[in-house]
């Protein structure tokens, strides 16, 4: 009997690519690194949209709708974009009340590592409102960063729930112009159809669904 169970135990390498947000995904992967210690991880932390198939990865994590063919993919979890900032930098230069008055705050901006475009807000801006750009104060291609930056209070940053929540409900951070923000995102765990479902694979798939968005994990 122990002999069987030892077989059946999960074991072997998983190439796998994350994206650049350690604070979301990290805490899970430590939890699923203790719950299977005999599967050895091969982590690439990268925002780029890497061939899964090409580059040889048994899993991918990434945000948007899939659109190759020969990738299995299962909806993680959503997220939405949230403007915030500290209350020290709302009481200093005040709370912008319209997406236009966003031209004269300090913005911090993030960049797609992958383009180095930067990642527009999503405001919903009413007819007859002013043209308008954002300062882009500082524009930075990993979100964390941009949140330390705006907890210091040193500008006004676009990022999401899951990364600002905690700071919001312990009062680092606070929402502005919820009115004029609209955004909705999904987390989807990707593979390639052709690979056989190993068994390190399967429990690796099944347990970032299970703690990924419905576990207090991350805060």
């Amino acid at each position: 009997m122990e002999l069987s169970n030892a077989r059946e135990q999960p074991r072997g390498k998983l190439r796998i690519s994350l994206p650049l947000v350690s604070g979301l995904v990290m805490p899970a992967i430590i939890q699923f690194m203790r719950t299977y210690p005999e599967i050895e991880l091969d982590i690439d932390f990268s925002d780029r949209m890497v061939d899964v198939i090409e580059e040889g990865f048994d899993a991918v994590l990434r945000t948007g709708e899939p659109s190759d063919s020969r990738l299995f993919s299962k909806r993680l979890g959503g997220f939405q974009l949230q403007i915030v900032a500290s209350p020290d930098y709302l009481a200093q230069y005040g709370v912008p009340k319209r997406p236009a008055d966003l031209a004269t705050h300090s913005c911090l901006l993030h960049k797609f590592p992958s383009t180095g475009k930067v990642e527009p807000w999503p405001l919903r801006v009413e007819t007859g409102e002013p043209d308008f750009e954002l300062p882009q104060t500082m524009v930075c291609n990993t979100t964390e960063v941009i949140v330390d930056v705006t907890r210091s209070g040193l500008g006004i940053a676009c990022l999401p729930d899951f990364m600002t929540s905690k700071s919001i409900k312990n009062g680092e951070l606070v929402r502005v112009l919820v009115d004029y923000t609209a955004h909705t995102g999904v987390f989807r765990l990707l593979w390639p159809s052709s690979k056989h479902l190993s068994l390190r694979l399967r429990v690796f798939i099944d347990f970032m669904h299970s703690q990924l968005f419905t576990s207090d994990l991350h805060g």
